[in-house]
């Protein structure tokens, strides 16, 4: 079984990002996420169509999911945060 995950506000990302997966402090990363390069990509979401009796068809509907991540350094190397909530459509970053 997986750890539990600590659950935070999205204002609150870029302290969180300070702290590696273990709690430890991140040493030469600030928390300042706009400084890392930002990438962007989709993932799909897809469900079965129904037809007109209600069964489920032949047809597959895929409707894309934006996702935001940040690739930021540290004294260690390379590391990831998401920052979809954080910054995407409509967030109040």
């Amino acid at each position: 079984m997986t750890p539990p995950i600590p659950t935070f506000p999205p204002s609150s990302l870029p302290y969180e990002a300070r702290f590696a997966a273990n709690a430890s402090y991140r040493k030469d990363f600030d928390g300042n996420l706009e400084n890392c390069e930002l990438i962007k990509f989709y993932q799909y979401s897809c469900d079965l169509e129904k037809d007109k009796d209600g069964k489920f068809g032949k047809k597959i509907a895929c409707q894309p999911v934006k996702r935001l991540f940040r690739r930021c350094k540290d004294r260690k190397g390379i590391f990831m945060v998401e920052t979809t909530v954080w910054e995407g459509e409509g967030s109040a970053k």
